[in-house]
């Protein structure tokens, strides 16, 4: 699995410090033009659906679970990775530690399209809301939260996979003019 890119956001960078180390997945869940993304109210930008990777649970298994309770939509299948990006910052609840995450992001496909969210606390919080954007839209409002100093996490993680897809898909495009050429 390939490395996208690593982020290291510490504010206080104090030597040899324990880290705390926490995977997740994430879903690319791709139809006609678009992308189904989970809207947050309240932070105002984009966020891929997925979450935390459980102790002893797998990749595969926690992928499946976290698009039910944040979409609520069964994983089809669950296709090739794109990657993985990396993002260490200070631990938000004992400054004395490091947070390490880890969010792998597959392309997934789902059964069916009729969306019953069953929230966390935590993500209702946030207001998430599923939603199917086109790339250049969630780019749009996620760079503007960017721009002006997102305080969450994963913004900047997002933007950067979104873009990266946007590359992907520019490219496809491109190879299948030149194919249609031939």
């Amino acid at each position: 699995m390939k490395l996208l890119k690593i982020f290291d956001k510490r504010s206080k960078k104090l030597g040899h410090q324990p880290i705390i180390y926490k995977d997740a997945v994430r879903a690319i869940i791709l139809k006609k033009g678009r992308i189904l993304l989970v809207f947050s109210e309240e932070a105002e930008e984009f966020k891929f659906p997925g979450g935390g990777v459980r102790e002893l649970e797998g990749r595969e298994p926690a992928l499946r679970r976290k698009v039910q309770k944040e979409l609520g939509l069964e994983v089809n299948s669950i296709n090739e990775s794109l990657g993985y990006v990396d993002q260490i910052y200070n631990d938000i609840y004992d400054e004395k530690k490091y947070f390490f995450l880890r969010s792998y992001y597959y392309f997934c496909e789902l059964f069916t399209l009729d969306f019953e969210p069953d929230f966390h606390i935590i993500e209702k919080g946030y207001k998430f809301v599923p939603i199917w954007v086109t790339i250049d839209e969630a780019i749009k409002i996620n760079q503007l939260k960017h721009d002006n100093g997102s305080e969450y996490n994963w913004t900047e993680r997002e933007l950067y996979v979104l873009k990266l897809l946007k590359e992907m898909m520019q490219w496809e495009g491109l190879k299948k003019q030149k194919a249609l050429k031939i």
